[in-house]
């Protein structure tokens, strides 16, 4: 039984980026993006993401490595991918700044694409804005790309999940413990002396003819 309710807590935990980085072998990618080298990142990405094994979840930062290059359209196929083929997608906990090494370059990267407006593969650019504000935390500016998505795409898989997950609202931290105060120490109060009841101790001993009859 206690297998079981360790094994359901587990399973109900948000699994993160550095967890990601550390199962697959990332950190040679990652430190790539956190110095600003996106084209070589997102070939490190792929590289392991064509390597052997269940790696789709690589799609996610090999998303963000082509976006953040200037290759939006392309990083747009790669992100509706990996909503398709990698159960945790909206579960993967990220930090942008962390990621990226800077903080505000994800949604710069966004904005970058954003302004292009491209006339073809707009849905693309438009679904992967949508997941970079997502996670960047720019939830109206994620609304408004999600909407042009569904413009040309319509309300499939990917606009459903990411609809979801932006109606949710921001996650509430829980609130921190406060630490136990001590209880104050009564006063003393005047007055008459209170007598304490009499108590009896019984003694554990045998009876005396137990005794002399050994």
């Amino acid at each position: 039984m206690m297998q079981l309710v360790l094994l359901t807590a587990l399973l109900g935990q948000e699994p993160t980026y550095a967890e990601l980085s550390r199962k697959h072998g990332l950190g040679a990618a990652d430190q790539f993006m956190r110095d600003g080298k996106y084209l070589e990142a997102a070939v490190a990405y792929r590289n392991i993401l064509l390597t052997a094994g269940d790696r789709e979840v690589v799609r996610i930062p090999l998303a963000l490595a082509l976006l953040a290059k200037g290759d939006a359209a392309y990083a747009g196929v790669e992100i509706r991918r990996a909503q398709m083929l990698v159960p945790e997608f909206l579960r993967l906990s990220i930090d942008p700044a962390e990621l990226f090494g800077t903080k505000g370059a994800l949604v710069k990267a966004a904005d970058a694409a954003s302004a292009k407006n491209p006339e073809t593969d707009a849905a693309e650019v438009s679904a992967v804005t949508a997941y970079a504000y997502f996670i960047g935390g720019e939830r109206e500016r994620a609304q408004s790309a999600l909407a042009k998505y569904v413009q040309s795409r319509g309300n499939d898989p990917f606009a459903r999940d990411l609809k979801a997950a932006l109606a949710k609202g921001p996650v509430a931290k829980p609130a921190a413990t406060p630490s136990p105060v001590a209880a104050a120490p009564l006063p003393l109060r005047g007055g008459e002396p209170v007598r304490a009841g009499i108590q009896f101790v019984e003694p554990d001993v045998r009876p005396r003819g137990e005794i002399l009859a050994k």
